[in-house]
């Protein structure tokens, strides 16, 4: 029999870390852009009034336990969520990947300083 075996590629470790960081970013762009549907969804659930069929008194944590994430990484859904009307391009980039969470969270930290 003989080998079929195909034969190793050597690749240079800048060519590695090329490599890495190309799916971090594709990764980074994916989460960034659940992040912002989430965002979404909180804020149509809380201006609807929709978590009150949970027979919760309030909307709290109840996006928190239907997405499984921490309080803190909740509380910045919050956050955006009270304030999605006053950024839309920022949801938009957060939706199409371009800005995460804490980059929207400078940007809004940055613009209630200027008022």
């Amino acid at each position: 029999m003989s080998s079929t075996a195909a034969p190793s590629v050597v690749s240079s470790t800048s060519d590695r870390l090329e490599v890495l960081f190309a799916e971090l970013a594709e990764l980074a762009g994916q989460r960034n852009a659940i992040d912002g549907r989430i965002v979404q969804i909180a804020a149509q659930i809380d201006r609807d009034q929709l978590w009150g069929v949970t027979g919760a008194r309030f909307f709290g944590g109840v996006d928190g336990l239907a997405a499984g994430v921490v309080d803190g990484h909740c509380a910045h859904h919050h956050h955006h969520r009270d304030r999605i009307e006053e950024f839309p391009r920022c949801v938009a980039g957060m939706g199409e990947g371009r800005l995460s969470l804490d980059q929207v969270a400078v940007i809004a930290a940055r613009r209630r300083g200027l008022r």
